[in-house]
């Protein structure tokens, strides 16, 4: 997937919700065959600028935070925040 349309997941390596999180993720990407861009934030500028780029959708998602767990779909513009379900990925994902 090209940026610009790449399903992202903003991740923090420490994120205990992260971890939690991750065999779900791994779940949902296999069972619907849809790739989702991890991109680790507390220790990458980078990939904590993208995230902030993108900052207004994913606060509005999270409740006025910029936290991590969070999902971003670059192709829609839309976010969702937290310990998500499979059934909220394939909504975002999806879109």
């Amino acid at each position: 997937m090209s940026e610009g349309d790449r399903l992202i997941w903003f991740s923090g390596r420490e994120c205990v919700h992260c971890k939690r999180l991750r065999p779900l993720v791994d779940d949902f990407q296999e069972e619907n065959n849809i790739d989702i861009t991890e991109l680790e934030v507390w220790h990458n500028s980078d990939n904590a600028k993208l995230m902030r780029s993108y900052g207004d959708t994913i606060k509005e998602a999270c409740g006025g935070e910029l936290g991590t767990p969070s999902f971003y779909n670059e192709k829609t513009g839309k976010a969702i925040c937290g310990m998500v379900t499979k059934e909220q990925l394939k909504t975002w994902a999806e879109a």
